[in-house]
């Protein structure tokens, strides 16, 4: 079949969150149908990714963008009472190119790209990754006025859009069954978990004492907020109890909140080609995440490598790990910082933990497994498309 893919970022490399996502499916897609990729580049961003990702497609179209005309559109929204998101992703060449296609399905990544497939007379699915209305109601009281006040606009209008998005497309995914309640009054919503590269992320064991990871792009505020909370109120705790302990923060685009906190015990990499190196290295990798929405992929890739790992209720929410089992859940500085100690004391303990953690993710978080399901909704989406159009054709023939 052919399968227009219009994903909201390129989809490589895949070195975070959304991306990951984008790659994996778009790569599983590839093995089944002819998929048409279509995508929008801000300046000069991915524009060299095209070799990477055309041994995928049989097009492969990324759309470029003006941040500052986008901007502009978001303003213009504003004043309209409509998704500022939706502006800044609106393109009147994705929306030209798009009628002049004629897929078989359309896929649509985020909620910011489902302008685009409105209207068109094909099966959609959406892959609403997280729900983007929580993600600006939980960034809103992080912020100062006006931003504040601008993002739960924001969390308002996105929720209203994306209860109009789950009654035009004939799927939307989420992550986790915690993001698939939130939308309980559509039964069109379908958990599709995240996977891990156990290929890539297999253990490498070169521990160096008393080494505590965290991982993640560190200009994004959940991960930045992580951090500082580690460092201030729960890092002091376990240097008190084992001085040697070193904290390694990893991750690209790091703020200069960030970078400020490096010093003898604390090292910041920024960008590292690759993460393995990193991971190996430490005794225990740290989830303390305050605002956490969907399946965290850095826990994931921890377990894989069997890295024992301490994360917040929030961290594990999408995951559904067992405390105590395959993982420590602390949610609290004193609770967290006794957790991370006794992993780094107690080497068994943390093994039998590991352990537990790579038998879940190899049961629960195969990307092969897991995206079997996009195959049946998509048949689904086709088969369900070409009755409702037979009947609406037979009814047409019967009133003539």
């Amino acid at each position: 079949m052919n399968v227009v893919y219009l994903t909201h970022t390129c989809p490589y490399p895949p070195n975070k969150g959304d991306r990951i996502r984008c790659f994996h499916i778009l790569s599983h897609l590839s093995k089944r149908h002819n998929v048409t990729l279509i995508y929008p580049i801000f300046g000069q961003d991915h524009v060299d990714c095209h070799h990477h990702l055309i041994q995928y497609c049989t097009s492969c179209i990324p759309i470029k963008l003006n941040r500052f005309p986008a901007y502009f559109h978001c303003v213009s929204n504003l004043l309209r009472k409509k998704p500022l998101s939706l502006a800044f992703f609106n393109s009147n060449a994705i929306n030209k190119l798009l009628k002049e296609l004629s897929p078989d399905l359309i896929m649509v990544d985020c909620s910011t790209m489902a302008q685009y497939a409105f209207g068109l007379p094909y099966p959609k699915i959406i892959d609403f990754v997280d729900i983007d209305s929580q993600k600006w109601k939980l960034f809103a009281p992080l912020v100062s006025f006006p931003r504040s006040i601008l993002y739960r606009y924001e969390a308002t209008r996105l929720a209203q859009y994306e209860s109009l998005i789950a009654n035009n497309f004939d799927y939307c995914l989420v992550t986790s069954d915690y993001e698939k309640n939130l939308h309980h009054s559509h039964n069109n919503i379908v958990s599709l978990r995240n996977g891990v590269d156990l290929q890539h992320f297999t253990p490498i064991r070169n521990i160096t004492d008393d080494t505590i990871i965290f991982t993640g792009a560190m200009n994004y505020l959940p991960n930045v907020d992580a951090v500082m909370y580690f460092q201030k109120e729960i890092f002091p705790m376990i240097k008190r109890e084992i001085p040697t302990a070193k904290f390694i923060i990893v991750g690209m685009s790091p703020s200069a909140a960030i970078r400020a906190l490096a010093d003898d015990a604390t090292l910041v990499t920024g960008f590292v080609p690759d993460i393995r190196r990193y991971l190996s290295c430490a005794r225990v990798c740290v989830a303390p995440l305050r605002l956490a929405k969907g399946v965290q992929n850095k826990i994931l890739e921890a377990m894989a490598m069997e890295i024992p790992v301490v994360a917040t209720s929030a961290a594990n929410r999408g995951i559904g790990a067992i405390d105590q089992q395959e993982i420590i859940i602390a949610d609290d500085p004193k609770a967290f910082a006794i957790a991370t100690i006794q992993l780094l004391k107690e080497q068994n303990l943390g093994e039998a933990i590991a352990a537990n953690a790579k038998k879940f993710v190899l049961e629960n978080f195969s990307w092969d497994k897991n995206l079997c399901k996009l195959d049946v909704l998509i048949c689904d989406a086709i088969r369900n498309y070409t009755s409702r159009r037979s009947f609406f054709q037979d009814t047409e023939e019967s009133r003539v």
